[in-house]
């Protein structure tokens, strides 16, 4: 994640007991996207922060993990947030050319009794996971199809060099210490679950002893989708989802929701949707209408909001595109929007 995404997730946690200024994340969303579109011209190895956010990086061992199941488990409970599953859609275990294809798309979970979810992320060839077990530091896990794709992959919220260290390190499922920024170690193992499959996990903790518990909670046969608890079924012209990014570091309080749209070319744009289960009512007054719906443009008029979302504001940040995208395209994007009826419960989110 990047410095963005994290200045949003802490607003609305600071946030959680009054209203969330909308105005404050919408113009922070425009520095974060054009660092992003800098990064990006450049190839600057890192892949971009925003699956940082989740703190990502996987650890396994040689061969498939001990527990490869169906998806066919008890659902999580409701208060839990998760990323639905998705039916008929293989996992990782029996289709690993799949992964970090589709940014609407996990090929991996985990077992709902022993692990929390608390955020996910897709793009950039990597699809992460960030759990918590035992009540205990979150464990990030990220698998992607190539090593190179992960040693690229960027781990915010770890030591510096923390990801770096992994460079070339075999894929042999050790749990490897690493020891700058602090006096409690980051922990990070990397293994192949599967021929054609790699994996990493990561905790900074005394001990790795969380990243076996969170390997064991490890599931490669099923898929869940991404895109949760808003779901767009329109883009523009020649436009296609990039990336996907959900934290529910402190949900059921907030939730926070980050989508990449690319469109011909380096255009881009960002859907951010930002849950409070505390805030006021918002706004009401609107001075556009999509589909029937209320809808706001922003003074500075790169940013457009969906009006009518009880506790949430969902707005399409088009600044981004520097012109690519236009008030027209954002309008396209919220009039397909489809909303959770209650995002606060996960198990409206299908």
């Amino acid at each position: 994640m990047t410095d963005l995404d994290e200045r949003i997730v802490r607003t609305l946690r600071e946030r959680a007991e009054g209203t969330v200024d909308t105005d404050g994340l919408t113009a922070r969303a425009v520095a974060g996207g054009r660092v992003r579109r800098r990064r990006r011209r450049v190839g600057a190895g890192a892949a971009l922060g925003v699956a940082a956010v989740l703190g990502f990086t996987v650890a396994t061992g040689a061969g498939l993990p001990e527990r490869v199941r169906p998806p066919d488990a008890a659902a999580p409970h409701a208060a839990t947030a998760a990323p639905p599953r998705l039916e008929n859609v293989p996992g990782a275990a029996a289709r690993p050319d799949l992964v970090g294809t589709d940014p609407q798309v996990l090929h991996f979970g985990f077992d709902p009794a022993r692990a929390r979810y608390r955020g996910w992320h897709v793009g950039f060839g990597v699809e992460s996971i960030r759990v918590e077990v035992d009540g205990g530091r979150p464990v990030s896990v990220a698998l992607a199809r190539s090593a190179d794709a992960l040693w690229e992959y960027a781990v915010e919220g770890l030591p510096p060099g923390a990801t770096g260290m992994t460079g070339g390190a075999a894929f042999d499922g050790t749990d490897r210490p690493h020891r700058e920024g602090g006096p409690t170690p980051t922990w990070i193992r990397l293994w192949q679950p599967a021929p054609g499959l790699y994996a990493r996990a990561a905790v900074t903790a005394v001990t790795a002893q969380e990243i076996e518990v969170t390997v064991g909670a490890l599931w490669l046969g099923e898929a869940r989708r991404c895109v949760a608890p808003v779901r767009l079924t329109t883009l523009p012209a020649g436009a296609r989802l990039d990336q996907c990014t959900v934290d529910a570091g402190s949900f059921p309080a907030t939730l926070h929701m980050s989508l990449v749209v690319n469109g011909p070319g380096e255009a881009e744009t960002r859907v951010a949707f930002d849950y409070a289960r505390s805030t006021a009512t918002g706004r009401t007054a609107g001075n556009r209408t999509i589909g029937g719906r209320g809808a706001y443009l922003y003074p500075r008029g790169d940013q457009l909001e969906l009006l009518g979302i009880p506790k949430a504001h969902l707005i399409v940040d088009f600044s981004w595109s520097h012109g690519d995208f236009t008030e027209a395209d954002a309008a396209v994007l919220l009039g397909g929007a489809q909303v959770a009826a209650d995002p606060g419960d996960p198990g409206t989110w299908d």
